[in-house]
């Protein structure tokens, strides 16, 4: 079942991959945010309760906004907020002063407490740690299921890891949701949370290659068996943690939204590789794998009976 419809589920993760990358081109790009792009973060005590709609328009009406706002200090009386570059130093303190200018005609108590500016080198340093993190972490996990299982189930694994975060950019990408830090950390609790899925199956795949019957089925039955026989335990364990996770989203800030979302995508993503992807992948290799050994060993047997079929005709002769 699961492998029989390998090229219809591979079909919909290719679609959906092809639909972000053509809103990352409409769009021009994902939507960074100052961890990414430069800006500063800024903290205002507004001294009483606010609404957050008030600081988000004198953002928008400065072209400043970069990110939710969120209410912070004692009785969440102060206002944290992101801004993004707008150029120098100089600059930069110009558009602040007019964002205070437009709280203030609000709430005309309020204070700058404090401006944190992170710099270009900065934000450039973080992309490149962020996709050596991820690209470690799965070269990693290739190198341990290579010695923990085979080399085709690291590479299988590693694809599907690969499509996991490929579809958390995707959708990220649709619905333009702007990237942070906490977005790669939802990347790597993603590739940890569903390699595990992926070795559990992997892990039920070699037990049954032992078992008198393995011995009997093709590889595309097999890794259909070893699904079948750990599904339960799969939507189980992700269900449970998705209900968590949709929790923090609905009850949680506009902060928690940002990572809890792609948590959710990646949750999604990782148990519909575990069990669609993963597993058939390793089947199509090994099948693969076989077929180029029975062909190198049927070239090797006709090379041989054509030099002793030579040998023989000059004995004769």
């Amino acid at each position: 079942m699961f492998t029989k419809y390998f090229k219809v589920t591979l079909s919909i993760s290719i679609i959906i991959i092809v639909i972000g990358i053509i809103c990352m081109a409409a769009f021009g790009g994902l939507n960074l945010g100052i961890d990414f792009t430069g800006g500063s973060l800024t903290t205002v005590d507004i001294k009483t309760e606010y609404d957050t709609d008030v600081i988000r328009e004198v953002l928008a009406a400065n072209d400043a906004a970069d990110a939710p706002v969120v209410k912070t200090g004692t009785g969440f009386t102060e206002a944290e907020f992101r801004m993004r570059d707008v150029g120098d130093d100089e600059l930069q303190a110009t558009v602040t002063e007019r964002v205070m200018t437009g709280i203030q005609e609000t709430y005309p108590d309020a204070e700058l407490v404090s401006v944190d500016r992170v710099g270009a080198v900065t934000s450039s340093d973080l992309v490149k740690n962020a996709l050596l993190a991820v690209v470690v972490a799965c070269l990693l996990m290739l190198v341990y299921i290579w010695i923990r299982f085979e080399l085709y189930s690291g590479i299988a694994a590693v694809i599907a890891l690969a499509h996991d975060v490929m579809i958390m950019i995707s959708v990220v990408a649709i619905v333009q949701l702007q990237i942070n830090s906490g977005f790669i950390a939802a990347c790597l609790t993603i590739v940890g949370y569903s390699i595990n899925n992926t070795i559990v199956i992997f892990d039920r795949i070699r037990d049954n290659r032992k078992t008198l019957k393995a011995k009997y089925l093709s590889y595309d039955e097999l890794a259909n068996v070893s699904i079948k026989e750990t599904l339960s335990r799969t939507i189980n364990t992700s269900v449970t943690t998705l209900i968590m996770i949709v929790c923090l989203y609905v009850f949680g800030v506009d902060s928690i939204k940002e990572f809890s979302l792609p948590i959710i995508v990646g949750l999604v993503a990782g148990t519909y590789s575990s069990v669609f992807l993963s597993a058939p992948i390793w089947a199509k290799f090994m099948a693969w794998a076989d077929n180029r050994k029975k062909t190198g060993t049927t070239a090797s047997k006709k090379n041989k009976n054509g030099k002793s079929g030579k040998k023989a005709s000059k004995a004769k002769a």
